[in-house]
Formats: structure tokens, C-alpha cells, sequence
């Protein structure tokens, strides 16, 4: 059941699950060529042991794997913490070695979590993150690695106008942004720019917008419902992936996208989860779902 143009499609292994051999089933089944990395064997990338980056290096040699990404939680702490920052300064670099000795190419990192009424965003802020973007990209260029900027709804960078605004404010030859237009559907404050448009026309417009920044993209869907969204199988929910996937192809965008399912068919995942997800908790449930969003992905692509 191979979908054409595979070479493109990847998926975080965790939504599938903590065990190497049933993610290995899986990408087979799927003739992926390789995987995302955040969490295994019940740890967070970050807290991976040598021992457990040898297993994931042996067998993504023994599969003909690529690891096309490792997903650090940098920088989902405060902006104004200093203590957090030189923390999470240190993770990057522990992440950096990893990712080195797994041949990948691309970390995942944030932008300061959210605080509605504490940090007001705008020029100055977007300058600040910029700030201590700057040195993890020194040294993930120093290294061959490229930074992949997420915009993430608990973090002051979550809707197509903080991307954008950033992007002014760094620029540098190692960053480029990790497109997630579900994420923008959670950001409380976002609403399509005009009142006529729906927000699948709104992501698509900024898909367009956004795309020269664009290097990796990420691929869940939720609906926005009164009670905030809820997320679903893709292609069900208000991302519009028929016309994303569309302007992505468009675009010439020649990256990969990068299942990361979030949906879980028997119960939805908590909050928390959902902020830092990883372990054996959140990827129950998680083949099965992703299973169902990975097809559902085949056949809008054509």
C-alpha cells in the first residue's frame, strides 16, 4: 500500500509508538523512508540515553531510514526566566550532539510560552526571541544542522502574523520555520483576516505567504468548536488540507510532510499532553489513529 510520492511523506514515531519494531511494521507498511524523532522507549528526545540512540541509529541503518527530524522542547519556558533559557540553552546543545549521532539534519525548537496579558507581541518582543534564537542557530549552522522554528499555539510565535513578524527579525542562513497551520486553530485570539474568509481559506493564504520561510511541515487537523478545538482525523477538521496541500504543491516546496496525528479515536488527549507530548501515555491509542490519518493524507494527495 504504498502512496506514490512517498519519499515525501514522514511521521513523528511516537504517534505510532514507544517500541522501535511496531514502528518499523508500520513505516514498512506505509513505504515511508523514514521517521521524526521525539520521544521513545517511554523517554523525550532530550532524555534519550546513548544506549537508546545506538538502538534508533541501528535500526534506522538496518531499515534504510532517514531520521528527518529530532523535536526538542527548547525554549517552551519563560522569555523573562534567565535560569530557564540557559536550562534549555543546554538542552539544545545535548540535542544538537544527539541529532549529530543520528545523521539528522533538522531540530525542532519554540519561541517562549504564551501568556495572554503578560507579553504583549509586537516588534520588540519578536526581537527578543529573535535574540536567543540567534546562538542556537550559530550553532546548528557551525554543525550542518538547520533550526526549525515551530509556531505553536502555547507560544508567543503561533498564528501566520507572529511567523511573519519573526521571520523579520531573524535571519539567519541555519532557521527556517516548521509549518503547522492546525496550531494556529488553538491560538484563542486568531480569526481569519477577513470576515468573508474561512479559516481554511485563511491558512492557505498564509501558507502562501509564509512559504519562502517554510522547511519542514507538520500535518494534523482539529475542529473549532464553542468549547475550543477538538482534534480529528485529517481531512476533518478545519485546516482544509485538500487546499493546503494544494498550495503547498504550488509552491514547489520540495520538503517533506510530517504526520504528527494528535487525534485519537477512543479518547482524546489532555491539555498537558498535548503541550509536551511524548511517552507511553500519549502514543496509546496512537497507531491506530495514525493509521487512519496517514490514509486519509494518501488520498487527498492524489
Amino acid at each position: 500500500m504504498t502512496p506514490r510520492n512517498s519519499h515525501r511523506l514522514t511521521i513523528l514515531s511516537d504517534e505510532i509508538s514507544q517500541d522501535l519494531p511496531v514502528v518499523a511494521t508500520f513505516v514498512r507498511e506505509f513505504g515511508l523512508t523514514g521517521i521524526e524523532l521525539r520521544s521513545a522507549f517511554g523517554r523525550f528526545f532530550k532524555d534519550l540515553t546513548p544506549a537508546d540512540l545506538a538502538e534508533v541509529s541501528g535500526m534506522a541503518a538496518a531499515e534504510g531510514w532517514a531520521i528527518y527530524g529530532c523535536a526538542t522542547p527548547v525554549f517552551k519556558c519563560e522569555l523573562g526566566d534567565a535560569g530557564a533559557i540557559r536550562e534549555h540553552g543546554e538542552i539544545f546543545r545535548r540535542s544538537l550532539d544527539a541529532a549529530l549521532r543520528l545523521n539528522c539534519k533538522l531540530l525542532r525548537v519554540f519561541t517562549f510560552l504564551r501568556r495572554p496579558g503578560v507579553s504583549a507581541w509586537g516588534i520588540d518582543t519578536a526581537g527578543r526571541v529573535a535574540e536567543h534564537l540567534r546562538p542556537l542557530c550559530d550553532l546548528a549552522a557551525a554543525a550542518g544542522v538547520k533550526v526549525g522554528i515551530e509556531n505553536e499555539a502555547s507560544c508567543l510565535v503561533g498564528t501566520p502574523a507572529e511567523v511573519a513578524l519573526l521571520c523579520q527579525q531573524l535571519a539567519h542562513p541555519a532557521a527556517g520555520v516548521i509549518w503547522d497551520p492546525c496550531n494556529v486553530l488553538y491560538v484563542p485570539e486568531w480569526s481569519a483576516p477577513a470576515p468573508s474568509q474561512s479559516s481554511a481559506e485563511a491558512l492557505t493564504a498564509a501558507y502562501r505567504e509564509l512559504a519562502p520561510h517554510i522547511i519542514h511541515v507538520h500535518i494534523k487537523d482539529a475542529v473549532r468548536a464553542a468549547d475550543g478545538p477538538q482534534a480529528a482525523p485529517v481531512g476533518a477538521g478545519d485546516v482544509g488540507w485538500a487546499d493546503q496541500l494544494g498550495a503547498i504543491r504550488d509552491s514547489g516546496y520540495s520538503g517533506l510532510l510530517s504526520l504528527e496525528t494528535h487525534w485519537r479515536k477512543a479518547a482524546a488527549l489532555d491539555a498537558p499532553t498535548l503541550h509536551l507530548p511524548g511517552g507511553y501515555g500519549f502514543s496509546a491509542g496512537g497507531e491506530e489513529a495514525s493509521r487512519i490519518c496517514l490514509s486519509a493524507l494518501r488520498n487527498l494527495r492524489g
